[in-house]
């Protein structure tokens, strides 16, 4: 998930912000590239969470009541991140590694059973949180 900066070409981060929508809707943790040069500071979605978020600003419509959501809710990725960003561990990178096999275990079990009810909805959705992450 590396990414230089398309402006200066500095190294980009990535960071859990907050985005506004229609002025309207808050929505919390989402993750962003963010320049490391502080002149430059650009920032933009990353690339694997645009689809979700714009699936849900099209769900909100053009004149969305005022409401708050949290991404992570939506995006795994998202709830990686922020699951990550509340740990002390001193190794990040360990950390997501130990963090997303654990996701990806808990949606296996999640989907065995699902499949095991003949809920086609419930694994269609497990299916779909997994792509997000493997």
């Amino acid at each position: 998930m590396l990414k230089k900066c398309s402006r200066c070409g500095s190294e980009m981060t990535i960071m859990l912000r907050n985005v506004v929508y229609r002025k309207r809707v808050k929505i919390y943790n989402v993750p962003v590239h963010v320049c490391g040069d502080y002149e430059c500071s650009h920032s933009q979605v990353v690339e694997m969470i645009k689809e979700d978020l714009k699936q849900l600003m099209k769900e909100l419509g053009p004149t969305p009541r005022q409401q708050e959501i949290e991404f992570e809710q939506i995006s795994e990725l998202s709830h990686l991140l922020v699951y990550v960003a509340d740990q002390t561990e001193t190794s990040q990178e360990t950390a997501v590694r130990t963090v997303v096999e654990n996701r990806v275990n808990e949606l296996l079990d999640l989907f065995l059973l699902a499949q095991s009810l003949g809920d086609e909805r419930w694994c269609t959705e497990i299916r779909n949180r997994l792509v997000q992450i493997v």
